[in-house]
């Protein structure tokens, strides 16, 4: 997996199961994987060629999102 592939997404816990839902239906865009379920971390690993469509998405969700630039697991 590329690094230029992952964004790092910090949310509500409570939205952690929308924004995976909400990928679900954007097949093929990315995989979410929960980081920090207290905390509200995701990753969404997708590809480079996919990368401009997941921070678009992110960018569009209906409840805040977060970019963590820099993080590591």
């Amino acid at each position: 997996m590329y690094e230029d592939s992952i964004l790092y997404v910090q949310v509500e816990p409570a939205q952690i199961t929308d924004i995976n839902r909400i990928f679900e239906g954007y097949e093929h865009i990315a995989l979410v994987s929960t980081v920090d379920n207290k905390k509200g971390i995701v990753k969404l690993r997708g590809t480079p060629d996919t990368m401009p469509d997941m921070q678009e998405i992110v960018k569009n969700l209906p409840f805040f999102a977060k970019v963590l630039q820099n993080f590591s697991e």
